[in-house]
């Protein structure tokens, strides 16, 4: 029996669309059936690159397609809970883009909307960088063994230089800069994978406790970004506490005067692990225990992760979500999963001091 081929609608036709555009294809089982936006030209653009059906600058009509099976929402955030509530109401399936919303009132209306017709297959996209790729499973793994012991601390730095959030890669999306729009620089932006990574492996189930010496830094890009407002933070940390006695290190940078590779250490009461999260970071992971527990003889190991059949973070996304809809796999992100990191992340910003 052949395979069933889905037919996709997306909201939104940006760059992001244009990776989940590529990405279904790539499955061999998704045809793109309408794309929505409110810009002609960005539809134009998009239809001319891709095989896609329809084109349109209502959504609605979209959702009116009795054949569309589910639909990518790839709009700005602010909009976010808009247009999730008008295609849950339409009875699509949804995989819709991070961050899930603005703030926590608008992500528990888009919750009350997912209940009123629970047979729909929902999900967030945080899982994309984090819990879709061989090193995350690898990690998990290990501790899951107990290799580790009690897992105490976690600390998490990635410094990059330069690197305008949003618009290095869509430089005409000048919203990704006013927090208004964007909801924040690499905290909100990048903070929903680091939090599905590494709350990820330890079974979702440390809840946060309290946050302290929050840092906020922004003003270090001087150079004219073409924008009208541009205040999000380009520089943030964070020290916070966990149930179970877990203390997490956190600090990330798009822009600032210092380079540090992803880096994530985890230390146990038995062992410990140091790697880079994201996929395209070496696949090593460094093992730390002792080799004769009676002697105490420290040892530490090499342990080469095989990424030879990841397909690329946002390919392996689209086939997430295919087999999701295939009913073989469940959802990883969940969009009460999607709250939680989310709650996490405004606390950083209302507890920060801002210099």
């Amino acid at each position: 029996m052949s395979e069933k081929i889905y037919n996709i609608g997306i909201i939104g036709a940006g760059m992001i669309a244009e990776k989940h555009i590529v990405s279904f294809l790539k499955t061999n089982r998704a045809k793109i059936a309408w794309v929505a936006d409110i810009k002609e030209d960005a539809l134009v653009n998009v239809k001319e690159k891709y095989p896609i059906d329809n084109i349109t600058t209502d959504y609605h009509n979209l959702l009116n397609d009795s054949n569309v099976d589910a639909v990518i929402i790839c709009t700005p955030p602010t909009i976010h809970k808009k247009v999730f509530i008008d295609v849950v109401a339409a009875g699509k399936n949804i995989l819709v883009e991070k961050p899930l919303a603005m703030n926590l009132a608008d992500i528990d209306d888009m919750i009350e909307a997912e209940r009123s017709n629970p047979n729909l297959i929902i999900s967030d996209c945080s899982a994309r960088h984090s819990r879709l790729q061989p090193k995350y499973r690898k990690v998990k793994e290990i501790i899951d063994s107990g290799a580790l012991g009690e897992i105490y601390f976690i600390h998490h730095n990635c410094i990059w230089r330069n690197s305008r959030a949003g618009i290095e890669y869509h430089p005409t999306a000048k919203w990704f800069l006013n927090k208004a729009l964007s909801g924040g620089g690499p905290l909100f932006d990048w903070g929903v994978y680091d939090l599905s990574f590494h709350l990820g492996i330890l079974g979702d189930k440390p809840e946060l406790a309290k946050i302290k010496n929050v840092m906020l830094k922004n003003g270090l890009d001087d150079v004219d970004s073409g924008a009208d407002i541009f205040d999000v933070e380009e520089h943030f940390s964070a020290n916070m506490k966990f149930s179970g006695g877990l203390n997490y290190y956190w600090e990330r940078a798009n822009n600032a005067n210092m380079e540090a590779n992803s880096e994530t250490r985890i230390y146990g009461t038995r062992g410990g692990l140091k790697f880079g999260s994201h996929s395209w970071d070496t696949p090593e992971i460094e093992f730390f225990d002792v080799e004769n527990e009676a002697k105490g003889k420290a040892r530490k190991q090499t342990i080469e992760v095989d990424m030879s059949e990841h397909g690329g973070d946002d390919y392996e996304l689209a086939a997430h979500f295919i087999r999701v809809l295939d009913g073989t796999e469940q959802v990883l992100m969940p969009l009460s999963l999607a709250r939680k990191h989310l709650e996490i992340i405004l606390e950083c910003y209302k507890n920060a001091d801002t210099i």
